[in-house]
């Protein structure tokens, strides 16, 4: 099983092939020294690989493995399928919901910038 920070990781790995573990911390929000820890656990669980980049030995790139590709991917099928199961009796009430939520987002952002249109 992963953890949250994990799963954000290899998400983003996935997205963002070879981007350094500097970039990857910021754009997940993790601190270094938490990123270097989840990185570390990946990597000894055989999900990514770090390289070093060709110009500047210090910086640490990451990219999936081939079992870190098939664990992520066993990953979204199972949130797929637990979000139809969830939704299933709701299905009829999402669009209803998904439009009240982005009329109040609108409105939100009216508020916000202080504008009356």
């Amino acid at each position: 099983m992963l953890t949250g920070p994990q799963y954000a990781v290899l998400v983003t790995v996935d997205a963002h092939p070879r981007l350094d573990q500097g970039s990857l911390a910021h754009t997940v929000m993790l601190d270094r020294s938490t990123m270097a820890d989840v990185c570390r656990r990946l990597e000894d669980r055989g999900l990514i690989e770090r390289t070093q980049a060709p110009a500047d030995g210090r910086r640490k790139l990451l990219g999936l493995t081939e079992e870190g590709r098939a664990a992520l991917q066993r990953l979204r099928d199972r949130v797929s399928a637990l979000e139809n199961e969830l939704m299933a009796e709701h299905a009829a009430g999402v669009t209803e919901l998904l439009e009240r939520l982005d009329a109040l987002s609108r409105r939100w952002e009216t508020v916000a910038t202080g504008s009356s249109g």
